[in-house]
């Protein structure tokens, strides 16, 4: 009997970060560019459903297992999945309680941008997305801005996908409103928190940097620093954006680029950076960075 694509690529993966990354290449299409998130078995059925959600989408993913349990469970359904360095640990158990200040959380967070850093080092462009994200449409083509996603989003269109793609690092929103956020040059949006359920990572020299920074501040902050005391990833990578963009305004190495909302800064030691939230509807908001 023929065996199925999903049987193919559960005999692939030995729990390696190289061997989920191998299962993943062909959704790829030769773009380097590929979804990462991560969970354990206690959300088995968010797992299921964003990994099946990505399947129809013909999206490139994977997932990080946080315990063997969800390993096991990914690996049976042919999702590209690996034992993160939790998953490898005795003993450990997370505590995904709301306030994201307990040992256990901070050890995830930690693992997970360090995994995140670790992939962005390979060669590939990251979207690291939470596990609660429903896909209706695979990303890949508008952040790479391909031939393909030019047609539709092109310079002309009201989300061009240029501007993203010369982005080195990109943050999604916890404000919701593509339309309003487009017609106020996304000043409110801009404005608001940013939210690390969706974080975009070039593999360029300047997103290596900023994805090791992130890693850094969250494993191992300098005491005083800004990030000393931050309780979650999403605090720092918050701080880190807002310092970068800080950055950017004293050396001008601005250059705004007003049709896609877009702050850009090319030069030393600075990063070309934008929000994108991906909504479901489809739609993508550009967040400038204000002055």
């Amino acid at each position: 009997a023929t065996m199925s694509a999903g049987a193919r690529v559960s005999m692939g993966l030995d729990g390696t970060l190289e061997a989920a990354l191998d299962a993943a290449a062909p959704a790829m299409r030769g773009l380097r560019f590929v979804l990462l998130t991560f969970g354990n078995a206690a959300f088995s059925e968010l797992l299921r459903n964003f990994c099946a959600h990505a399947r129809r989408a013909g999206a490139a993913h994977v997932v990080g297992a946080v315990d063997v349990g969800a390993f096991e469970l990914l690996r049976e359904s042919g999702s590209p999945c690996y034992k993160t360095p939790l998953a490898l640990a005795t003993g450990y158990s997370l505590d995904g309680a709301n306030s994201h200040s307990s040992g256990s959380w901070k050890a995830f967070a930690a693992m997970r941008t360090g995994e995140v850093a670790r992939v962005v080092a390979t060669g590939l462009d990251v979207l690291h997305i939470d596990t609660d994200v429903v896909l209706l449409r695979d990303p890949a083509p508008f952040c790479m801005c391909t031939a393909a996603a030019r047609a539709e989003f092109g310079d002309a269109s009201r989300f061009p996908c240029s501007a993203l793609r010369a982005a080195d690092v990109a943050v999604s929103s916890d404000n919701m409103g593509p339309s309003r956020s487009v017609a106020g040059g996304a000043a409110y949006h801009g404005a608001g928190t940013f939210n690390s359920g969706l974080l975009l990572f070039r593999a360029t020299a300047a997103g290596r940097r900023f994805a090791a920074q992130w890693h850094r501040n969250v494993a191992s902050p300098e005491r005083g620093s800004r990030f000393w005391g931050k309780t979650s990833d999403q605090q720092a990578s918050c701080d880190l954006l807002r310092l970068h963009r800080s950055r950017c305004e004293e050396t001008r190495l601005h250059a705004e680029v007003r049709r896609a909302g877009v702050c850009s800064a090319r030069g030393g030691r600075s990063y070309l950076m934008c929000g994108v939230h991906l909504s479901a509807s489809r739609n993508l908001d550009h967040l400038p960075e204000r002055r």
